[in-house]
């Protein structure tokens, strides 16, 4: 199985944030609909370097989904990440793949 991280900032570049209510919209509307196998979302503190070079300091959220990895479900994955920073102004959405044994 394949554990892919995706890491949403909350901070718009207009100074702005992404509130609780917009990101369970996009919850319900894009990431259930798409992943539907299942996801955990986790709360967060991020900083990472911006394009201008400029660290940045925000709050964020982790999604963790655990899932077989082929073509179709990578592109949901990337789907997923180019709305978010379409939506929010984000100028990235970093994922992480891993491989995982996985008991149930």
């Amino acid at each position: 199985m394949t554990r892919t991280e995706l890491f949403f900032g909350l901070s718009k570049a207009n100074g702005g944030s992404v509130s609780s209510s917009d990101f369970q919209a996009f919850t319900d509307t894009v990431i259930t609909k798409n992943l539907t196998e299942g996801s955990t979302i986790i709360d967060a503190k991020g900083q990472w370097l911006g394009n201008d070079g400029r660290l940045v300091s925000e709050p964020s959220k982790v999604l963790v989904l655990v899932s077989k990895m082929d073509k179709k479900q990578s592109e949901k994955i990337e789907m997923v990440r180019e709305k978010y920073k379409k939506y929010f102004q984000q100028e990235s959405v970093l994922r992480v793949d891993s491989k995982v044994k996985v008991g149930l």
